[in-house]
């Protein structure tokens, strides 16, 4: 556990910590046009990836795939650290983000292999803790290490840690046996890394060069055309990267939604917040930042509180719904934020938030993972994370649309929409009060978005099958996985289980 644990906030950390240091990047290597791409690279290749992972772990098994993926993960922290221009930094973070698609995800299987089906959401939700927690150290251990060292030493500060992980992982995880004939899908692999890229690509340039871009529509057809390939190439595959019958299953499919619509709405929440606090309210980064804690707060509560119940209970119908409510509550209160807000009022909205996506993320995988067969929880475990991953990034881009189009509707009487806080303090005294009650209407529209999702959220997560999670049988650490066995949600409750 502490092993897993690590590695997950490793992958956790560097998304946040790096998110800091991007001033001081672009100020020592320039490229500030490339800049997002030091961000998108590792979004993009972590989510393409994510899936492949969980269907790779399925047939090779669970301990070399982690280990891989930790070892390729601290290749690219290394190469990071080496980087002598942007460009090169966009690629090594490609690099990284190939390896940390699979941290999360692959913790996640490796619960489920040697957990039983009815503790596995309590140990689930030490996960989401830990990506709580990551929120919170990322901006407070980046910034002095940056001060103080340099930004390359956020990338070698991996290399220590992941040495421990692989340790720890190497020597101390027992896994299951499993002997089973592979074929991997490298046609279904390389369609689906196909239509993510593009889709990511074209979400990304869309943002920022408009939609009618020739490139942005080029990508935009091809995302349209590899995604149907892909699901027609994953009807003949003897071993497909996403199985298709899994989606006939309803826990499953449901489940998936779910974590599309919370990824949607916790996402543009994640984006948008801050800028709020800081443009709208007039609060420092620091004050906004300690805001921000109440949410992860919130989250690092529900999610290990959920998981040790639902561990208790083997009950899992209630939690998603009343996190989905609860998601849905916070976004309508944060509707209301303006310049007058109180900081109690907003810190309680916040609260409200992360207690709702806490109560819903452990949950959702446990019921994944518990829907499927023993041979498939490596890719259920993945989905869960594709899904909430994709969700996010549809939901970030619909967001910037809402906000901008709103923005421009405005009229504002200034030169230049910005959402940087520094240029807005340069504004004079009037200007900056009519940006503030702007920008507060246009996110307005972001949150009411965010909460109609959060509602579909609510039906879904009701609409999902209740299944008792002790029912399922669990494999134990030692058992050997045989071909044609199963340890299904369907299948009946032995004495030992």
């Amino acid at each position: 556990m502490v092993g897993l644990l690590l590695g997950v906030l490793l992958g956790a950390l560097d998304g946040t910590m790096v998110a800091v240091a991007l001033p001081t990047i672009v100020g020592d290597l320039g490229g500030v046009e490339d800049t997002h791409w030091v961000v998108t690279a590792y979004l993009l290749t972590a989510t393409a990836s994510t899936l492949l992972y969980g269907r790779v772990s399925d047939l090779f098994g669970r301990k070399p795939v982690f280990l891989a993926a930790i070892g390729l993960f601290l290749a690219g922290s290394t190469l990071c650290a080496l980087a002598p221009g942007m460009g090169t930094l966009a690629a090594a973070r490609a690099l990284q983000g190939l390896g940390g698609g699979g941290l999360l995800t692959l913790a996640l299987a490796v619960i489920a292999d040697v957990v039983p089906a009815r503790d596995r959401a309590k140990y689930q939700g030490l996960f989401g803790a830990v990506f709580g927690l990551a929120s919170v150290l990322g901006p407070v251990i980046g910034g002095p290490v940056v001060d103080a060292a340099g930004w390359r030493w956020l990338f070698l500060l991996n290399l220590p840690v992941g040495a421990v992980v692989l340790a720890l992982v190497l020597t101390q995880l027992p896994l299951p046996v499993r002997r089973r004939e592979h074929a991997l899908d490298l046609r279904g692999a390389a369609l689906l890394a196909g239509a993510v890229g593009c889709f990511l690509c074209w979400i990304t340039r869309g943002q920022e060069v408009g939609w009618a871009d020739p490139q942005s529509w080029l990508l935009g057809v091809g995302a349209a055309v590899l995604a149907p390939a892909f699901v027609v190439s994953q009807r003949s595959a003897p071993e497909p990267v996403l199985p298709l019958g899994l989606f006939r299953n309803p826990a499953f499919a449901l489940t998936g939604a779910v974590a599309f619509c919370v990824g949607a709405a916790m996402f543009a929440a994640i984006l948008f917040i801050p800028l709020v606090l800081q443009l709208v309210q007039d609060r420092s980064a620091t004050a906004s930042g300690l805001m921000l804690t109440a949410m992860t707060t919130g989250l690092l509560i529900s999610s290990v509180g959920v998981g040790r119940a639902v561990s208790r209970t083997g009950r899992h119908k209630a939690p998603p719904v009343a996190g989905t409510v609860l998601i849905t509550v916070a976004m309508l209160a944060l509707t209301r934020l303006d310049p007058a807000t109180s900081a109690a009022y907003t810190v309680t909205a916040l609260t409200l938030l992360g207690l709702g996506i806490g109560l819903v993320s452990p949950v959702l995988v446990a019921v994944a993972q518990s829907s499927v067969d023993v041979r498939d929880l490596g890719i259920a475990t993945a989905s869960v994370s594709f899904f909430r991953n994709l969700g996010g990034t549809v939901g970030s881009a619909v967001g910037v649309a809402v906000l901008t189009h709103r923005l421009n509707d405005a009229a504002l009487d200034v030169d230049q929409v910005s959402t940087l806080p520094e240029q807005v303090d340069a504004l004079p005294a009037a200007a900056q009060e009519a940006y503030a009650l702007a920008f507060a209407e246009a996110a307005t529209g972001v949150f009411w978005v965010a909460a109609a999702v959060g509602a579909v959220a609510v039906v879904l997560a009701a609409l999902t099958p209740a299944l008792t999670l002790s029912q399922v049988a669990a494999e134990e650490p030692g058992d050997q996985y045989v071909p044609g066995t199963s340890t299904s949600a369907a299948a009946p409750t032995s004495p030992a289980s």
